[in-house]
């Protein structure tokens, strides 16, 4: 009995040394996890890289270091943000000053309406002398709120006894002539006036004007000499000039 419990005494003591033994090596196990965990050689490595790389991510995939890591994430979010604002900003800048540019540019005017024209003859039209050639000079203006555009020749009819269409002066080149509120353009009918003997004679009462590009006519009083009817000739003494000619 006594062999026995010498023997189950030595193996509790072994067991006992054994246990002390892996209680160490188990220990040094636990401190070397502690240790090897240390933040501080694991922060600082991945630092940099969450500061140079995607800052976001990382800042929402560890709350711990996400302090550290967010500042440094949100700064160079920040400048990134910033940095892409910019530009953009720019851009539209750009294209909010082109569209700026293009609505301030002056439109382009409308044609002139006769419903928008004030029609006079200028002091001083007529024939100085039976016989000789007379201008009439018509004074168009723009009576309307904004601008417009007139070119080309006006229709003209001498109306008396008879009607007479009056041919163009062709040897002047229409040009545009735009009109702003208040201003004044002119045409000039030049006729040939009536003497004995001559030919036929026409008497007008009236003149009717239709504005270039217009199908409305307005009437003015003639107050002059008779005229040489030609209505048939081939190089008549009366005729219409375009509107801004001489």
């Amino acid at each position: 009995m006594s062999r026995r419990r010498l023997r189950t005494s030595a193996l509790s003591a072994a067991a006992l040394v054994c246990g002390l033994v892996l209680t160490g090596c188990s220990g040094g196990t636990t401190s070397g996890s502690a240790s090897g965990g240390s933040t501080p050689g694991a922060t600082s490595a991945p630092a940099p890289s969450s500061s140079d790389g995607a800052g976001g991510p990382s800042s929402d995939g560890s709350s711990a270091s996400g302090g550290s890591s967010s500042s440094g994430g949100t700064a160079s979010g920040g400048t990134a943000s910033s940095g892409g604002s910019s530009p953009s900003a720019s851009s539209g800048g750009s294209a909010s000053g082109g569209t700026a540019t293009e609505s301030g540019a002056p439109a382009a005017a409308r044609p002139c309406r006769t419903a928008g024209l004030g029609f006079a003859i200028a002091p001083g039209s007529g024939a100085q002398a039976v016989g000789e050639q007379g201008a009439v000079v018509v004074r168009l203006t723009n009576k309307s709120g904004a601008p417009c555009t007139l070119k080309g020749y006006p229709g003209v009819d001498l109306v008396g006894d008879t009607t007479w269409s009056l041919p163009r002066q062709t040897s002047q080149t229409p040009r545009p002539v735009t009109l702003k509120p208040g201003a004044t353009t002119t045409f000039t009918l030049t006729y040939q006036s009536y003497e004995e003997g001559s030919g036929v004679e026409l008497t007008p009462k009236r003149i009717v004007v239709t504005p270039p590009g217009e199908t409305h006519s307005t009437t003015l009083t003639w107050d002059f000499s008779s005229v040489l009817l030609q209505d048939g000739a081939t190089h008549p003494g009366t005729y219409v000039g375009p509107v801004g000619g001489n």
